[in-house]
């Protein structure tokens, strides 16, 4: 990962953080079989798991963050998602949703924006 990637994810970590969210991974990897795909950031609080993406952009010359998301990427961030739950039994009865931060790394006084529950799992 790259530097303006790694910067992105603390700074969305820490927002997550100050609301009172308990980090559990970073850079998360289905373990098994074939790569599933990767969640960014996964945050607990209450009975509540929080799937991360986090987009970090410099500029928007290659379009927003949120567009960067698109629907193969929803598809992969679910599947893996549901694939931690299977994995973490003591999770199954927690809710979960997955988030996406987009950071612009030039605007210093308010870099993080974050769309809750920004992908719905219709399965």
């Amino acid at each position: 990962m790259n530097n303006l990637g790694q910067k992105g994810e603390e700074l969305v970590a820490q927002k997550y953080s100050q609301q009172g969210f308990k980090l559990l991974e970073k850079n998360y990897i289905f373990p098994k079989g074939r790569q599933m795909g990767e969640i960014d950031l996964i945050f607990e609080k209450d009975k509540d798991i929080v799937f991360v993406e986090v987009k970090t952009r410099s500029n928007n010359k290659f379009g927003s963050p949120f567009e960067a998301v698109d629907f193969y990427k929803q598809r992969k961030l679910i599947k893996t998602a549901k694939l931690y739950l299977r994995l973490h039994p003591k999770y199954q009865s927690f809710n979960y949703r997955i988030d996406v931060a987009a950071v612009d790394i030039d605007n210093p006084s308010n870099p993080v924006i974050i769309l809750t529950n920004a992908i719905e799992d219709l399965d």
